[in-house]
């Protein structure tokens, strides 16, 4: 499999203080963001890439655990809220990592449900400052996988 072809610029969502890569062919919805998304990136089909910020902090940033516990949180939230189906969770991961220098928190999982395609979900919680942390959250085909994996890894604070 080749490198994936990306737009030119990438994806600048002021609100959630990030910029990560836009592939070819996909579109920013504009119309109906679920709070908290700041922006959201479909496929026109059953992928989504979407960013938003971590409301309602404390007057401290999150510790590495909290920030885990929000990924973990996202995950299996917005992954039920994108696919409305029982299935089985597979090959679940939660891990401490950083973005760009950044503390951060990744969470995901494979949603397997008998008659559907398996399919993939990845949050990246990033700590961009005492009272700013923000996150890009993943739900597609798992066959988008690779696509998937590397829009987080391209995930940056703006301005680096």
């Amino acid at each position: 499999m080749g490198l994936t072809a990306f737009r030119p610029g990438h994806v600048d969502d002021s609100i959630a203080g990030l910029r990560y890569l836009q592939p070819d062919g996909w579109a920013q919805q504009e119309h109906g963001l679920v709070t908290p998304l700041t922006t959201v990136l479909t496929d026109g089909s059953d992928a989504i890439v979407a960013s938003g910020r971590w409301q309602e902090l404390l007057a401290e940033p999150p510790s590495a655990d909290e920030l885990m516990a929000g990924a973990a949180w996202l995950a299996s939230e917005y992954g039920e809220f994108y696919l409305p189906y029982p299935g089985d969770r597979v090959e679940v991961r939660m891990e401490q990592t950083t973005a760009a220098g950044r503390p951060a928190a990744f969470a995901g999982y494979q949603l397997v449900s008998p008659n559907r395609e398996p399919s993939y979900v990845r949050v990246l919680v990033v700590a961009l400052g005492t009272d700013l942390v923000s996150f890009v959250l993943a739900v597609a085909p798992i066959t988008a996988r690779p696509l998937i994996d590397e829009i987080l890894a391209s995930v940056r604070p703006l301005g680096i």
